[in-house]
């Protein structure tokens, strides 16, 4: 039997048959299988992709983060000089994750053409790159950062105000105290820059600087502050040396640092203090009220208290002395204010200027700067009537033309009157022919010291007011005109009318 010829033919059409249909069958597996994985040669932000489904992609791309940290660095909460690590964030901590992370990925695998998947089995593939947002949850970051040491209360150190210190002694003065910084990290204010951190997936941030931290409210700059510390330092600074009528008194540190105060951060004078210190100078260094011995000319020492004429306005000083302080002023020798403004000064005596009454022997004389003036006779009250002239030291208190002295039982005309207390006073008497011996005792006056028309005229001429009046009568026994004289007469320049 004779073989067909078509018989190979046959058979290369079969196998031909087979392969075509074993090569379409593996196309189409592929072009399935690529429907549904990225193809060979697929590399998106740096990860191969090939092969792998879309979801399997988006586990890889999220995955990355895994092992990410974010180390945060601060103050130390218990030393605000030193800067540590003061908490570390991971992203399970705060559900941290790559937004859209499916979407983008399916938006590639979108555009891949499953047919081409046998081409890629020897050319090169695609690249893809895109960026992608982290984002995390808040209330968990916020939750996470309250828990941090940095964020309480038991551990951290509250900022302090720049503040004024307590009165230096050493210094006499006020000073500044720096402030503080707190070392509480306020979450709220914290959390933006740490939210920027992880979105960024930045390693490390640190807050030090970026005023997340409760600051002090005051600081060194203050004006306030500044000025408080200013004025109260020259008030401090105020030196008022007194001649509180003959007393040396200095109202310095000692008395200031009393006075001068700051309270809430403003200069405070206390001026009732001022007001007592006034008073209380007043009471030991006024002559008012106070003893002093007294050379007679006779050269005889007599006990005699200061009545009337040297008094400080104390209400009016305290004023002054309040406003130098105010000024920081510098002052040396200051008078105080006194109630009678025009009379003369009492420095520890009357001087060597005085009107010298001595009513045990009816005499009076007048002494300017130490020179004897007046020497002459007078009459004072009278003693057994009851109306003895007082004995102490006075200060004229003004001086009169041709008055009309009026009393209970009396109306007399002088024509020089010169009180220096109450009413009393010394005046010219016409209506007298002789003057001293002892006619006081029996027939003298009201209480005045009557002088003749010449002496009471000079007299008048020659003092004013505020002139020291002194009159005294001599102790039992110690009257000089009724001793006889043992020792020469006093030197005119000898201590009579010092103290």
């Amino acid at each position: 039997m004779k073989k067909s010829k078509k018989w190979p033919w046959i058979l290369a059409a079969v196998l031909l048959f087979l392969i075509l249909g074993g090569a379409g069958t593996v196309y189409g597996l592929g072009v399935y299988r690529y429907r549904e994985c990225f193809l060979r040669g697929t590399i998106i932000n740096g990860v191969d992709c090939g092969d792998k489904k879309p979801a399997e992609v988006s586990v890889i791309l999220d995955s990355r983060l895994q092992n990410y940290t974010l180390e945060v660095s601060g103050r130390n909460p218990e030393n605000p000089a030193e800067n540590t690590v003061i908490g570390v964030i991971r992203p399970e901590d705060v559900e941290l994750h790559r937004k859209d992370t499916d979407q983008l990925v399916g938006e590639i695998f979108a555009q891949q053409n499953a047919f081409r998947w046998v081409e890629m089995l020897w050319k090169d593939g695609r690249s893809y790159e895109f960026d992608q947002d982290v984002v995390f949850d808040e209330e968990l970051l916020k939750k996470a950062l309250e828990g941090w040491d940095a964020c309480g209360e038991e551990r951290t150190i509250a900022p302090k105000d720049a503040s004024i210190s307590e009165y230096s002694p050493e210094e006499n003065a006020y000073h500044l105290l720096s402030e503080e910084a707190g070392t509480k990290m306020d979450p709220e204010k914290a959390l933006p820059v740490i939210g920027d951190a992880l979105c960024a997936l930045e390693a490390k941030v640190d807050v030090e600087s970026t005023g997340c931290y409760n600051e002090p409210a005051v600081t060194l700059k203050d004006r306030a502050l500044n000025e408080a510390v200013e004025t109260a330092n020259k008030w401090l600074s105020a030196k008022i040396s007194y001649d509180w009528y003959g007393t040396e008194i200095t109202v310095g540190p000692e008395e200031l640092s009393q006075w001068v105060s700051i309270e809430d951060e403003k200069p405070c004078l206390d001026e009732e203090a001022v007001a007592e210190f006034v008073q209380e100078m007043a009471k030991e260094a006024d002559p008012n009220g106070h003893y002093y011995t007294f050379r007679t000319t006779l050269g005889v020492d007599v006990n005699l208290k200061c009545i009337t004429g040297w008094t400080t306005d104390c209400e009016k000083e305290a004023q002054e002395l309040s406003e130098l302080i105010r000024q920081g002023a510098a002052v040396e020798e200051r008078e105080p204010v006194s109630a009678t403004h025009n009379y003369v000064q009492f420095r520890n005596g009357v001087g060597n200027s005085y009107v010298e009454v001595d009513i045990t022997n009816q005499h009076v004389y007048l002494y300017y700067k130490g020179q004897l003036i007046i020497d002459s006779d007078c009459v004072t009250g009278d003693v057994a009537s009851g109306n003895a002239t007082p004995e102490g030291i006075f200060a004229l208190k003004f001086k009169e033309r041709d008055r009309v002295l009026v009393g209970p039982d009396y109306e007399s005309f002088v024509s020089y009157w010169m009180p220096y207390y109450r009413g009393y006073g010394l005046h010219d008497a016409t209506w007298r022919r002789v003057f001293g011996g002892r006619i006081y005792l029996n027939n003298g006056s009201h209480g005045c010291v009557n002088l003749p028309t010449e002496t009471a005229q000079t007299l008048y001429n020659s003092i004013g007011t505020g002139y020291p009046v002194v009159c005294y009568y001599y102790p039992e026994g110690q009257n000089p005109a009724e001793q006889p004289e043992e020792e020469g007469p006093v030197e005119e320049n000898e201590i009579r009318g010092q103290w």
